[in-house]
C-alpha cells in the first residue's frame, strides 16, 4: 500500500531520516517506534508532504507521490493527525468536523453552491461525533474540551476526509492509563469499521504491543528492526536501543 525507497532527510549536517525502506501492507495496524530523536515525526512529515526528502522516493498504491503537497496527498487518500493538537480551537466540535468533511466537496468554494449542499457535511459530522463518542460535546468549543477529547477530535479530523490510510502521531500522548486504553479501543474499532489502514507512532509500548500487527523500530534515523510484536519484544538490539534491558 505504501513503500519508501532509500528515504532520506538531512537538515544541514544532521541526517534525521537515513535511507529508510518501508513496505506497508494493506491489512493490519503498523506501528513506528524508537527513542526520542529517532526520526519518527520527520518520517511522518515526509510521508504526508510537509517535508520534501533529500533523497529517495515514496510510493502510494504504486504511484510516486514524492514531493507532492499535503493537500494533494490527502486527495489521494492519505491523512494524518499531529503530536500536538491542530484544531480550530474557536469553533465547536461539530463545526470542526463539518469543515473537514466539506473539504471533500468540489463545490465548497463556489459562490453558486446551494445551501442544501451543506446537509451532507452536517450528516457526516453527526455520524463522526457518534463514532468518536463526542456527541454530548457537539456545541462545545474545541479549546474547552479535555485533553483526551481533543485527541479524539484530532483523529476525527484525520478520518473526516475519508482516507484509506491514516498516520497517527502519538494518539495517546499525555493521557492516563484509563484514557489510553479507551483510545486503543476506539482506534481499533474505527479502523475495522471504516476499513482504514493505520500507521501509528506511539511511546506507550504496552499500547503498541496491543494494537499492532507489525512494528518498525527506528534508531538514529534508520530502520533498526521490523517484525511482529513478539519478534520486536525479544530483539536484543531493540531492547538496548529503546525498550531497555532493565540493567543499570
Amino acid at each position: 500500500m505504501l513503500e519508501t525507497h532509500n528515504l532520506t532527510k538531512k537538515f544541514g549536517e544532521l541526517t534525521a531520516v537515513d535511507g529508510v525502506d518501508l513496505d506497508i501492507e494493506r491489512d493490519g495496524i503498523h506501528a513506528v517506534i524508537g527513542p526520542n530523536g529517532a526520526g519518527k515525526s520527520t518520517l511522518f512529515h515526509l510521508l504526508t508532504g510537509y517535508l520534501s526528502p533529500t533523497a529517495g522516493e515514496i510510493h502510494y498504491r504504486g504511484e510516486n507521490i514524492t514531493g507532492l503537497a499535503p493537500r494533494k496527498i490527502v486527495r489521494k487518500g492519505v491523512s494524518r493527525s499531529f503530536q500536538i493538537n491542530d484544531l480550530f480551537e474557536g469553533l465547536t466540535v461539530e463545526e470542526n468536523l463539518q469543515i473537514a468533511t466539506q473539504s471533500l466537496d468540489d463545490r465548497r468554494n463556489s459562490f453558486w453552491a446551494e445551501a442544501d449542499s451543506l446537509s451532507t457535511p452536517v450528516r457526516k459530522a453527526e455520524h463522526l461525533m457518534a463514532e468518536l463518542e463526542l456527541d454530548e460535546f457537539a456545541e462545545t468549543r474545541a479549546d474547552a474540551l479535555s485533553h483526551g477529547d481533543q485527541r479524539k477530535l484530532e483523529i476525527g479530523l484525520a478520518i473526516a476526509v475519508e482516507p484509506d490510510l491514516v498516520l497517527l502521531d502519538e494518539p495517546a500522548a499525555g493521557m492516563g492509563k484509563q484514557e489510553s486504553r479507551a483510545m486503543v479501543r476506539m482506534i481499533q474499532r474505527i479502523a475495522e469499521e471504516r476499513d482504514i489502514k493505520l500507521i501509528v507512532i506511539e511511546h506507550d509500548i504496552e499500547m503498541v504491543m496491543e494494537i499492532s500487527d507489525r512494528i518498525t523500530v527506528l534508531h538514529r534515523g534508520g530502520v533498526l528492526a521490523e517484525g511482529d510484536p513478539e519478534a520486536i519484544r525479544s530483539n536484543e538490539s531493540v531492547q538496548e536501543a529503546y525498550i531497555g534491558t532493565g540493567e543499570d
